[in-house]
């Protein structure tokens, strides 16, 4: 049998979310900045985000990682985090999961008690601290790009009636919102209403506003919705 192309991947997970980290086969991709080669893949190699996160070899919640070389100095790796519908610009299980990948396969040398590795993203650069034992990772942390509140007290009208909103920006603009303005619980048993009525305010939301990153207009768009509730013992501040 000839093969056209081999593709190399590591399947990794961080509480459940996957990763599918690219780690060969994926031509070089041009552009200066994570923004340009994330906009060179769309346009010349979105075959391959498509054949590996698209059933039958991935599935509706699958989320890819393809590695490059940094673009700016300091950093050890470029990232590109691929999803079913297209492009993000940031990923926290993503990197979590790419972080203990990298050490734990040796693809990066480890140092104990932490290793820090610096990633070049699509939002900017992310700082990854992997607490290490015995080669094994313990726990990641990481230091995202800034957030901020892009629009506040935002009207929207959904199916549950009128409803305000606040959009935020932490590596990609979400749409926060209660859970008892939509009438639902933060609980195991109503993921399916949770998932339901978040995509019901991201689009509504992007009915009403444009959102656009102030210094990168590349970075635009909705991405989902946060929906929230108080905590349920003294050991959180929400859910």
């Amino acid at each position: 049998m000839r093969f056209d192309r081999v593709v190399s991947t590591i399947d990794a997970h961080a509480a459940g979310e996957p990763l599918r980290i690219f780690t060969a086969g994926v031509p070089p991709l041009a552009g200066a900045t994570m923004l340009e080669r994330r906009r060179f893949m769309a346009e010349h190699h979105d075959a391959l985000r498509r054949a590996l996160l698209f059933e039958p070899r991935g599935h509706a919640d699958m989320y890819g990682a393809v590695l490059t070389p940094p673009v700016t100095p300091g950093a050890d790796y470029g990232v590109l985090f691929l999803t079913n519908e297209g492009y993000s610009s940031m990923c926290g299980h993503g990197i979590i999961a790419l972080t203990t990948s990298l050490i734990e396969t040796g693809m990066y040398q480890a140092t104990q008690p932490e290793t820090t590795i610096v990633y070049d993203a699509p939002a900017g650069p992310i700082t990854a601290t992997a607490t290490v034992g015995g080669g094994r990772v313990e726990q990641v942390a990481f230091r995202n790009v800034p957030a901020f509140v892009a629009a506040d007290s935002v009207r929207i009208r959904t199916g549950v009636g009128a409803l305000d909103v606040t959009v935020s920006y932490g590596g990609a603009f979400y749409a926060l919102v209660d859970a008892a303005a939509l009438g639902v619980e933060v609980v195991p048993g109503r993921v399916g209403d949770l998932a339901r009525l978040g995509m019901e305010v991201k689009r509504a939301v992007e009915r009403e506003v444009d959102v656009v990153h102030p210094e990168e207009p590349d970075l635009r768009g909705i991405y989902g919705a946060i929906v929230s509730a108080p905590p349920v013992g003294d050991d959180a501040d929400g859910r």
